[in-house]
């Protein structure tokens, strides 16, 4: 007899399929009934069996709806990125988490750098010829931070740094008519970010503290690391010729680059021009 669900061979009286395990007996009591059952009901049973059938097939769909744990997925980037992106990946091709991991990588770029805001506000550095350097902890400076203010504008700016690495590639893909889904793009944006998060944010700013060179070389090895994930997780999706490959990834870095510099430049400026209103307001 012949498996009706893929069709393989096998002995009469079987009680499994020897290819992909279907209850054989079952699926027998199952036609018997529907055959020796009215029209009406044959008709009936027909759509339960074909419902059954189509649940069986369900875990087949590419989207998982499973959901990701985001912190262990971090977590794990950084130990084997690769290996760990594959291992997710039915994941991470669905919107919500997909979305949702770019919001958790966002929110903690936000607090690790309001923990580092609150730091140097509150630790004061002051030099006398006498005692040299000191520095003292002065808690009442946290009045002066403007909190919302803080938290909004560094959140939507890293979440605009996701989205802009994500745009800059769908939208070069799509220039070089190659499909790639804007989902996939936000995952791997959103994982390929976490390297400099640990390398720039947290990494070099303590190795600052013990010399002053391993704030560097922290900060590097974080950016580097981000580039190499997100050119080999671009390509792997992208499939481009290797000459291709290399004038894409040039072309879509040299984009965030410039905007990068541009979207700097103008923090930058604000900032300072807000600076000097403050003190020209002292002169008023």
């Amino acid at each position: 007899m012949n498996c009706p669900k893929c069709g393989a061979e096998n002995m009469n009286g079987s009680t499994f399929c020897i290819k992909c395990g279907t209850n054989l007996q079952e699926l027998q009591s199952m036609n018997h009934v529907v055959n020796n059952a009215p029209m009406n009901e044959q008709v009936a049973q027909s759509t339960f069996v074909g419902s059954q059938n189509q649940t069986t097939q369900q875990p087949n769909n590419p989207v998982s709806t499973a959901s990701l744990n985001y912190f262990m997925y971090i977590i794990a980037i950084l130990l084997k990125p690769f290996k760990c992106f594959q291992e997710e990946e039915t994941k991470l091709n669905n919107p919500k988490t997909s979305v949702i991991l770019a919001l958790v990588v966002s929110v903690v770029m936000t607090i690790i750098n309001m923990v580092k805001t609150i730091l140097t506000t509150v630790r004061v550095s002051s030099y006398s010829w006498t005692e040299g350097h000191t520095s003292s902890w002065q808690w009442d400076n946290l009045q002066n931070i403007k909190w919302l203010e803080l938290i909004g504008k560094n959140f939507l700016i890293y979440v605009c740094i996701i989205f802009a690495i994500t745009l800059v590639f769908y939208l070069g893909g799509l220039v070089a008519k190659k499909q790639l889904s804007f989902i996939k793009s936000l995952s791997i944006a959103a994982t390929s970010v976490i390297p400099a998060v640990f390398g720039i944010m947290i990494l070099s700013p303590l190795g600052g503290m013990i010399w002053s060179p391993l704030s560097i070389v922290f900060m590097v090895v974080g950016a580097v690391y981000t580039l190499i994930i997100l050119y080999e997780l671009m390509n792997s999706e992208l499939k481009l010729e290797k000459d291709a490959k290399i004038y894409f990834n040039l072309i879509c870095f040299g984009i965030l680059a410039v905007a990068g510099y541009y979207a700097y430049m103008k923090l930058f400026m604000s900032s300072v021009a807000g600076g000097l209103d403050n003190i020209m307001d002292m002169f008023k």
